[in-house]
């Protein structure tokens, strides 16, 4: 049997595998939406993009806060984007890349879009020991972070049999549940959106300071740049928005407590910490090879308009939680919404 002959019968059985798979679809909040599908990806398709995250070489995350990454990717060691519009596929891969066409496909589904060819992010994390002095809990976000205008996240893990203490898990610390009462969902309401308010703050100082730095001379910038190097935690603008860095971290924990200010926020990260190691109640949803979740990253209700930022909804705060004993897997795809321009703006009116 020729090689090419070879490869098709391969990519065709991907298809019907794909094709076959029920569909499990659960809400696991209807506000914000998260959604859950138990058999989103087989096995077998699992499989293949990590052996293509491995064949396209893994990369260290480095530190997401700096906005360094090329790729936005929280948590975790290693990433890698696998890019349908810029790959060069060769029949060993070709696999791989067939699973990553049909991920896009389904995503755009999932969301009532049309197809997209979209990168599909894949990260890998390393394994945890209960006698570390890390966290187990990565650093929480917002999917929103030094990204404006998304809409919205689907992530699906690689790797993992449903045990959330050996697989690691996502934790949603700002969702109420039912085996919360309604003095911790209050607690929680208020811990979260202070947080979400003192990033924003924060934002919103530093582009201030920035301001007054764009009005000296020339000549004079240089040394105000070294007057404030807090100006440096500043993103880079995108399409003329210097988009927010919504990460939260043990760090913020602690700058936060200490402000006699509206914006003192509670440890939240230490909060997410406790739900990893699985003592303190909220949204936990176990690492499951083949499972996907989406998520809404803006506040529902808002209209797209020009000039339009949209607002993130501060109750999605997640983390990613470490695995004991092998490495997590997961991929994800990130659907943005722009607003459109306002000659556009009036067609559609």
């Amino acid at each position: 049997m020729s090689t090419s002959l070879s490869v098709l019968l391969r990519l065709l059985a991907v298809a019907l595998a794909a094709a076959g798979q029920p569909s499990q679809r659960q809400v696991l909040s209807e506000e914000p939406r998260i959604e859950l599908s138990k058999s989103w990806l087989s096995q077998a398709e699992a499989a293949l993009l990590r052996q293509l995250a491995e064949s396209e070489l893994l990369q260290d995350v480095g530190n997401p806060e700096s906005g360094k990454t090329s790729v936005e990717i929280i948590g975790g060691e290693e990433w890698c984007a696998l890019d349908l519009s810029d790959a060069e596929i060769t029949p060993e891969d070709a696999q791989g890349w067939e699973v990553v066409r049909l991920f896009n496909e389904r995503a755009s589904t999932w969301l009532g879009q049309e197809p997209l060819e979209l990168p599909v992010v894949i990260g890998r994390w390393e394994a945890w020991q209960d006698r570390s002095a890390l966290n187990r809990s990565g650093p929480l976000h917002l999917d929103a972070h030094l990204h404006p205008w998304r809409q919205y996240t689907i992530l699906t893990f690689l790797s993992g049999t449903g045990n959330a203490e050996a697989d690691g898990s996502t934790v949603f610390p700002c969702i109420e549940t039912d085996d919360m009462d309604a003095k911790e969902v209050s607690r929680r309401q208020k811990l979260c959106s202070r947080a979400a308010r003192h990033l924003q703050s924060a934002h919103e100082k530093l582009l201030s300071v920035h301001a007054k730095g764009l009005e000296m001379p020339p000549s004079k910038q240089y040394a105000y740049l070294e007057e404030h190097p807090e100006l440096t935690a500043l993103a880079k603008e995108i399409d003329g928005v210097r988009p927010v860095n919504w990460i939260w971290n043990a760090h913020h924990d602690g700058v936060a407590a200490d402000l006699a200010t509206p914006q003192r926020a509670a440890p939240l990260h230490a909060l997410a910490e406790e739900m990893c190691r699985g003592k303190a109640p909220g949204l936990r949803v176990s690492t499951r090879e083949g499972t996907a979740l989406l998520m809404e990253v803006q506040e529902p209700g808002q209209k797209v308009r020009a000039g339009w930022l949209p607002k993130p909804d501060w109750r999605l705060w997640h983390a990613g939680c470490s695995p004991k004993g092998s490495k997590r897997w997961t991929a994800q795809v990130f659907f943005d919404r722009k607003p459109l321009p306002r000659d556009d703006m009036k067609t559609e009116m």
